[in-house]
């Protein structure tokens, strides 16, 4: 039973922070401390106070050591069932699987541990209740010391709060003396009061009004938003810096990271069960009340239905799926929150690898829809996921403490549970009854409340009516999702959307949506792990979270049990050690701009554009063709752009969320992998360097350096080129950027002012990134000393097309090198340019076509249009009359064509262009007959200036069709040492019937060869593995000088100081690169994979001396 409290003693001054120990886990302790002596060994809790520690079984608990002088790098005991000290977390990865395991059951309360109230009271028997004895035991226990009451407080406040013990203000400290409740949630000290039983974990989140709650410390809220603010992680506020109870360990960096990942995993159900039971304290139904999480009442809804034996679905369709489904095991709570979570992670984050993509699946109207396959698969992998966790973690056997040695029994017992887990779901088509059984739950029962004038007559036939006693007529429950049919081809394919009535209820809750959409894999706070691919126990560079090495289909290729990658991997940590930082001040204009609804530089609008309705039929008819012709375009457009919100709005979120996330922290770091050509990207998805330029404007490094003298003039060169001056030389750039001194000023002081915003927002190449630099370049030219001034954002070194100018050096191709800026010049070559003069003639000489009589005057509008299609002349008249013929309609067409762009894929960019600039007068079927016309056009311009590249690229495709002959991958080692296996395979099909249609199932890959796959495939892989290894060279480069750098594909970044050096570098590693005989080297390796089959003769080669490149100031520009 807890003691009485005791009158409160009069606060005595509080001690300052300690200094960082001068000991570290892994060394001795330093003397023990006089005033500790007598206290620390009776520091061990009672056993009639406390439950127990699990299973001992699973956990052996060894008494803890009453010896004062116990050395820390000795294995010290530990009572709390803890599979690794907190205090060091040093370890493998499966052990800090065990550690997650552990964490996760105590904060869900499935495992006992001690009660903040308990170790008050052991804390008071000891003598320690007072705030500097308190904190020397702390600091006690980071020097190594084993005292279990201290270890049982911090794994509390890591667990169920998500806060670090070193963190801990000294006033909470202070307050906790006197009141233990000031370290538990508010909640159970409300339920203490009233004499109720409540559970500690999982109740603390960030405060409402972090402001207010700073003014005073009376729970565990109030102190994670003294320390930091409003964030989800435990990064601390600039205010809290060197103001918890130990300052400057070592370790707590590493313990940040470890809790990040935790919470990351755990935040969606928590948030859940939190709100849960906050409805159920005050009264509330389920489904009303404007301050609910829109998505509560789904998981509740979906809950009832697997607890309640007695539901109607114990027969018919769907009975079996979800009985299988209720004998996992599993919370049902969870399985909603699974449920909801990964469906509208699917519709509000689709995948999209390109801008493009976004614009065609608009236009196909599919944006928001995701197949029903799709959906019910990965259901049911997270659900799998989740099973193998519960069946998996924490089951590897501990090491006996006294002999190390493992207990046989327990090892086989371990072994045993994983074959039946496994064998739950060793099929594939296992995972589709789990996944359709919880989507099925959620189209069936998941209802959001709308007006119902906004609902048509027949949708407000389906709705129902609401039953509470306090809704108006004026409100109806219609369902959040819908299933539905489309064609695609010469199939019917099943898709999920969100009802778009249920749609707009759901925008108005946008920032509760967010709580659902949480990337696993956030940035890190702490350098990341080492990279160690090969062998049978790979390690990646997360505490907690897996990551494959190679980001690829068929991890089986990858061939890393059978060669060394360790070239690739040491450039991957070199990468991800790059400390970053988020820029607050972009990120602050970024909110105000959100807030005041500017719909400005990429940040999406809050509302969706009006459609225009369509009049009654008797006003239509009124109308003439052409009128009614712009109605309809101006009604598509506006469905269209609604449809973009929809992707655009979450996406633009996440990233700003995990920008506030991570805004305190002075150091951030993006682990890297590569695809299977070597390429590398971060694994954190939404916020990082590589993204666009809402992500790079908020980013900038976090390791200052000053400018020197050559920093500024790069400054100015970095800016030039964001505004689309970078086809002048150099030197002209610097003087633009000189003349437009005044207004940079203006944009530094007040961007959001009018004409400001439309200065920087108008930036070509990154608005985001241009307004930090006009910022960074203002304090410049404040400051007295120009050359003293401490830059922290990037400057890019693009290359010219990069993938042709690896075409132009495999083929030594002068002309080629020339338009693409191998060879030395004095101005920069701009290819785009050249090809886009030779397709403006071929154009002109279309437009000199006699214009084609269509006299039939019987012909409709659609054979009308075919006909023009088909006349070059109409096409070529058309285009001029539109004047489209700019640079940016050639560019991205150009940009692929050496990574294989078909013709298809050609008229799908030049559409996309012409959409942007003229689709608001055009017909869309104009628009993709004219991009038709124009791409075949690009493609034959192409082909003229770049005649050698072309000759290797064919070279390529017949390659290919050799290996399809012996039905074998297209496989290579890359210049720097990656083995490159293509993935492409037919895929092995299971069909699986649910509920609601037949679900045709991806079972893995067969052994057959996607023939088509691996021939369009080569050319671009093969061009791709020797721009990753330019960029791997360049990067080893950068390390032996000792420069900071980051690379996003062909464009490279260091601090302005260095840029000289990287550029120094870059050609250097350029000419090392292409110096080797590539294709020759290919040539011998495919004579050797093809069993003596003998390959195509090479491509003759021109006379371009690659020695040039090294004069050459523009070749990344």
């Amino acid at each position: 039973p807890t003691a009485p409290t005791a009158p409160a003693a009069p606060v005595t001054p509080l001690p300052s922070p300690l200094p960082m120990s001068t000991t570290s886990p892994s060394m001795p302790a330093a003397r023990p401390l006089p005033i500790m002596t007598d206290k620390l060994q009776h520091v061990q809790l009672s056993p009639p106070s406390l439950p127990a520690f699990g299973n001992p079984g699973e956990f052996s608990a060894a008494p803890t050591s009453s010896a004062v002088g116990t050395q820390s790098g000795d294995q010290l005991p530990s009572a709390l069932p803890l599979p690794m000290s907190l205090v060091s977390l040093d370890g493998p990865f499966w052990r800090f699987g065990n550690l997650q395991a552990v964490l996760r059951k105590i904060e869900r309360s499935e495992m006992a541990l001690p009660t903040v109230s308990e170790i008050h009271t052991s804390l008071k028997l000891a003598g320690l209740l007072q705030a500097h004895e308190l904190q020397r035991a702390i600091q006690r226990y980071f020097d190594g010391i084993s005292m279990e009451v201290i270890e049982a407080l911090d794994t509390r406040l890591m667990a169920c709060h998500g806060v670090l013990l070193e963190d801990l203000p000294l006033e909470a400290l202070e307050r906790f003396t006197q009141d233990h409740s000031v370290l538990e949630a508010a909640r159970a000290r409300n339920a203490e009061i009233e004499g109720e039983e409540f559970s500690e974990c999982g109740a603390a989140s960030p405060a409402a009004d972090s402001v207010a709650a700073r003014e005073s410390i009376d729970n565990i809220e109030d102190v994670r938003a003294r320390i930091y603010g409003a964030d989800r992680f435990p990064i601390l506020l600039p205010e809290a810096e060197g103001r918890g109870s130990i300052s400057g360990l070592a370790i707590s960096d590493k313990r940040r990271q470890l809790v990040i990942e935790l919470q990351t995993q755990s935040s969606a159900l928590q948030e859940y069960m939190e709100m849960h039971e906050r409805q159920m304290d005050e009264g509330r139904g389920a489904s009303t009340g404007s301050k609910l999480r829109v998505w509560t009442p789904w998981v509740q809804a979906i809950a009832s239905v697997l607890v309640n034996p007695e539901t109607s679905r114990q027969r018919g369709k769907g009975a079996k799926s979800l009985k299988l489904l209720r004998s996992l095991g599993l919370e049902p709570e969870l399985l909603g929150v699974i449920a909801c979570q990964t469906v509208l992670n699917l519709i509000l984050l689709p995948s999209f690898r390109r801008k493009d993509d976004i614009k065609e699946a608009a236009n196909s109207s599919s944006l928001g829809q995701v197949p029903y396959v799709t959906t019910v698969i990965t259901v049911g992998e997270a659900v799998e996921l989740e099973k193998w966790w519960r069946e998996l973690s924490g089951d590897r056997p501990m090491q006996s403490r006294q002999g190390g040695k493992t207990d046989r029994a327990t090892f086989m017992a371990s072994l045993l549970r994983k074959q039946r887990s496994c064998q739950a779901w060793s099929e594939a088509a296992q995972t589709v009854p789990v996944g359709s059984a919880l989507v099925d739950l959620l189209l069936d029962f998941a209802y959001v409340a709308v007006d119902r004038n906004s609902l048509s007559l027949e949708e407000l036939e389906r709705a129902v009516e609401i039953q509470q006693p306090e809704a108006t007529s004026q409100k109806v429950m219609v369902k959040a999702f819908e299933h539905g049919l489309r064609r695609e081809g010469r199939k019917t394919v099943g898709y999920i959307s969100l009802n778009p009535a249920a749609r707009a209820q759901l925008n108005l809750a946008e920032a509760d949506m967010m709580a659902f959409i949480e990337p696993k894999h956030q940035p890190m706070v702490i350098p990341p792990l080492p990279w160690q691919p090969c062998g049978d126990t790979p390690q990646g560079p997360y505490l907690l979270h897996k990551v494959h090495f190679i980001r690829t289909s068929n991890q089986a290729l990858t061939n890393l049990r059978s060669y060394s990658a360790k070239r690739v991997s040491r450039v991957m940590d070199f990468l991800g050690g790059t400390p970053w930082q988020v820029n607050a001040e972009v990120l602050e204009i970024m909110k105000e701009v959100k807030r005041r609804d500017l719909g400005v530089a990429e940040v999406p609008p809050n509302d969706d554009p009006p459609i225009p309705a369509i009049p009654p039929v008797e006003e239509l008819e009124l109308l003439s063709e052409k009128e009614r012709s712009e109605l309809l375009l101006r009604r598509h457009n506006a469905q269209k752009r609604c449809r973009e919100l929809q992707s655009e709005r979450p996406t633009f979120q996440l990233k700003l969320r995990v920008a506030e996330d991570f805004v305190a922290s002075k150091k951030l770091y993006f682990p890297h992998n590569v695809d299977f050509r070597g390429r590398a990207y971060p694994v954190p998805p939404h916020l990082n360097h590589i993204s666009d330029d809402v992500c790079r404007g908020l980013l900038k490094f976090a390791e200052p350096k000053p400018l020197g003298k050559e920093g500024l003039f790069w400054m100015k060169v970095n800016l030039a080129n964001l505004y689309g001056k970078n086809k002048i030389s150099f030197d002209e750039r610097v003087a633009w950027v000189d003349a437009q001194r005044d207004w940079i000023m203006e944009v530094a002081e007040d961007p959001l002012a009018p004409g400001n915003l439309e200065r920087w927002c108008n930036a070509d190449d990154g608005p985001w990134q241009a307004l930090a630099r006009c910022q960074e370049l203002a304090a410049v030219w404040k400051s007295d000393d120009p050359e003293a001034f401490l830059s922290q954002l990037p400057i890019h070194l693009d290359g010219s097309c990069n993938g042709l100018q690896h075409y132009a050096a495999l083929g030594r191709d002068e002309a080629g090198g020339q338009a693409v800026n191998l060879v030395p010049s004095d101005r920069p070559q701009d290819v785009y340019t050249v090809v886009l003069e030779i397709v403006k003639d071929k154009v002109a000489k279309d437009s000199e076509r006699p214009v084609k009589e269509l006299e039939d005057d019987q012909l409709d509008d659609e054979k009308r249009a075919a006909l023009l299609a088909a006349d070059p002349g109409h096409m070529a008249r058309r285009l001029i009359e539109l004047d489209v013929l700019k640079r940016k309609v050639v560019k991205q067409t150009i940009m692929t064509i050496c990574y294989g762009v078909t013709t298809v894929g050609a008229r799908k960019q030049v559409q996309g262009q012409l959409e942007d600039m003229v689709g608001e007068q055009v017909d869309p079927k104009e628009i993709v007959k004219l991009a038709a016309y124009l791409s075949k056009l690009v493609l034959k311009s192409i082909d003229e200036v770049f005649e050698r590249a072309m000759r290797i690229k064919l070279w390529f495709d017949r390659i290919s069709k050799e290996f399809n002959q012996l039905e074998v991958p297209n496989s290579w080692k890359s210049p720097i040492g990656l083995a490159c296996v293509q993935p492409y395979r037919k895929p092995k099909k299971v069909n699986v019937n649910t509920k609601r249609q037949k679900v045709t199932l991806r079972d893995g890959d067969s052994p057959q060869m996607d023939k088509n796959k691996q021939r369009m495939g080569f050319p671009p892989n093969f061009i791709h593995s020797l721009d990753a290894t330019h960029m791997m060279l360049v990067a080893e480069g950068c390390e032996r000088r000792g420069i900071s750098f980051a690379g996003v594909h062909d464009s490279f970044w260091t601090h302005a100081c260095d840029a000289p050096i990287l550029n120094e570098i870059i050609r250097e590693a350029f000419i090392e690169l292409h110096g080797q005989p590539l294709l020759e080297d290919l040539y011998q390796d495919l004579r050797v994979h093809l069993g003596g089959i003998e390959p195509p003769p090479l491509p003759e080669q021109g006379t371009l001396d690659l020695s040039v490149v090294r004069n050459s100031p523009y070749i990344f520009n």
